[in-house]
């Protein structure tokens, strides 16, 4: 399903709005461009009913939030919608979006159709004349053979149930999406300096009540609570309290004092571990189609872009750049361009089981 594109007489607004020129699986990584940046694409309309991956917090970490795609029933040979002769297809809309939900359906037959019905008036106005345009639509159509190649490399690419086991193996003690979440419950006082810190500790082991004491001294906004932290997930204990006093809470036994230990910003806590339910790693068949989808797409973005760069290379002593060129290549170099934000693709992580 090709491009016909409209370039000028004011009607290109339209058009570049929805022209798809990109890889349909995922957006290339660091580094790596498939298309010029300028032409945006019909993969707008697949976002907006498809569900995302949460990109990982940190390098090597595999993204595990699970996600459901509506599969799409039917004959592929149905016309979908029609104008005159020409008609689209489920085949069609299938290439672009396999499993296709009934918003992206929707989204694929408007695209196309206002496309047709768009390029008609091109034609009748005679905008396809336009050398301008020639040039442009020329580009979008073999872009459309660089996307159908770009498909067939990352189509060619798959992850062994092996290599996932591997990263699991691996990586199931220190990736948190790989795991049910830790827990703390403890009490604790907050105070200003470390001097009251210590005098509190002292009375705490003279038999005070910790709560008690939390109402009366704490300078934490959870004093009128007695200072307690019910159920608090570790990344936000290491996040709040800090790493020190986090190692500090989870080395000790139940009912074990901890501290002084210093807070940075807020002062010195002293604290009593009640409960804790330690991290569990998710078992490995419950995870193990999301860890190779999810290097999977590492491993497709790798092979195009191995791809590209050998034939840049095989094909560097036909490529002559003028001196403007090389100047502006280093001029974006030394100051890249801003560019904003992409749209957040927030997905939950995977629910803790109860203890």
């Amino acid at each position: 399903m090709f491009c016909k594109v409209i370039f000028g007489s004011g009607l290109c607004a339209v058009l570049l709005t929805i022209v798809s020129c990109s890889a349909p699986e995922t957006t290339p990584s660091a580094g790596v461009t498939q298309v010029d940046e300028a032409q945006t694409t019909v993969a707008t309309v697949i976002e907006d009913a498809e569900p995302h991956a949460v990109e990982p917090e940190q390098a090597g970490e595999v993204e595990v939030a699970e996600t459901e795609i509506k599969e799409t029933s039917g004959d592929a040979s149905e016309v979908i919608v029609s104008l005159g002769a020409k008609k689209l297809t489920m085949a069609q809309i299938a290439w672009r979006a396999p499993n296709a939900s009934d918003h992206q359906i929707a989204g694929l037959a408007k695209w196309w159709l206002d496309n047709e019905i768009l390029y008609d008036e091109a034609e009748k106005r005679g905008v396809t004349n336009d050398p301008n345009a020639k040039f442009f639509a020329e580009m979008m159509r073999k872009s459309g053979f660089v996307e159908a190649l770009i498909k067939q490399i990352r189509d060619a690419v798959s992850v062994s149930d092996e290599r996932a086991l591997a990263y699991y193996e691996e990586n199931k003690e220190t990736d948190p999406r790989l795991s049910q979440q830790g827990y703390l419950t403890f009490s604790h006082i907050t105070t200003g300096t470390l001097s009251e810190a210590e005098a509190v500790l002292k009375r705490l082991k003279a038999g005070e009540n910790i709560n008690e004491l939390a109402r009366e001294l704490s300078a934490d906004s959870d004093a009128k609570r007695g200072g307690v932290a019910r159920r608090m997930m570790y990344r936000r204990v290491k996040r709040r309290f800090g790493a020190e006093f986090f190692e500090a809470i989870t080395a000790a036994e139940k009912d074990e004092l901890i501290g002084p230990v210093e807070v940075e910003g807020e002062g010195y806590d002293v604290a009593r571990k009640e409960e804790e339910t330690k991290p569990k790693p998710i078992p490995f068949e419950e995870v193990k189609d999301r860890i190779k989808s999810q290097l999977g797409r590492a491993e497709k973005d790798k092979a195009f872009k191995e791809l590209l760069d050998s034939l840049k290379q095989e094909a560097a002593d036909k490529i002559v750049k003028s001196q403007r060129l090389i100047e502006a290549e280093k001029a974006a170099a030394e100051k890249p361009m801003r560019t904003l934000p992409t749209r957040p693709r927030p997905e939950p992580a995977p629910k803790p089981t109860s203890p």
